[in-house]
């Protein structure tokens, strides 16, 4: 059985206030996929950046969301373009997530990519792909929350996610046991 940990109460600060430490090492504990959100800016310029903070919010109408950081490089075309991708990353893509996680105007140079129906760029070779409508932009702190309706998708049904953990690239367990029929192929519950 997992030994478990709980987080001293010392970690807050003496005004009871939690870190940005503290807050990064719990939201860690969260495992989550990886993508990259792509957009393009006003002249043309494509922008890339590395996300785990990207989520599904609707079926209908069609709703994902991003959080780009207020203090990213290519924030103000994050915060202004009508248009956004997001490419979720197969395993071993580690390379790909870090290039676009740098900051650094030469991003799409070195990927295989293509320019969506909607102008931003989609890596090849992602799992999914969606293109996306901003719909709404919302203040999240020190992100900016954007809402995106998806007017263009393709997605494979083989392959494994860039998983991220901890601080960590890592992989599923490719022994995981099925532990649930398969009545909805999208979603499956594993042991």
């Amino acid at each position: 059985m997992a030994e478990s940990h709980q987080v001293k109460p010392e970690a807050n600060d003496s005004s009871g206030d939690i870190s940005p430490e503290l807050l990064r090492r719990a939201f860690g504990t969260f495992a989550t996929g990886v993508t990259v959100i792509g957009a393009r800016s006003p002249d043309g310029r494509l922008v890339g950046m590395t996300a785990n903070s990207f989520t599904s919010v609707s079926l209908e109408p069609p709703l994902v969301l991003f959080c780009p950081a207020r203090s990213l490089a290519a924030y103000d075309v994050y915060s202004t373009a009508p248009h956004f991708s997001v490419s979720v990353l197969p395993a071993h893509s580690e390379a790909s997530c870090n290039r676009f996680a740098r900051t650094s105007t030469a991003k799409w140079e070195t990927e295989a990519y293509l320019v969506g129906k909607t102008g931003a760029p989609l890596l090849s070779g992602a799992l999914a792909s969606f293109e996306c409508e901003v719909v709404a932009r919302h203040d999240g702190g020190d992100h900016l929350i954007v809402v995106g309706r998806v007017v263009q998708l393709t997605a494979t049904e083989s392959g494994e996610p860039l998983v991220f953990f901890r601080s960590r690239y890592r992989a599923l367990d490719s022994h995981a046991r099925l532990v649930a029929p398969v009545s909805d192929p999208w979603f499956v519950v594993w042991e």
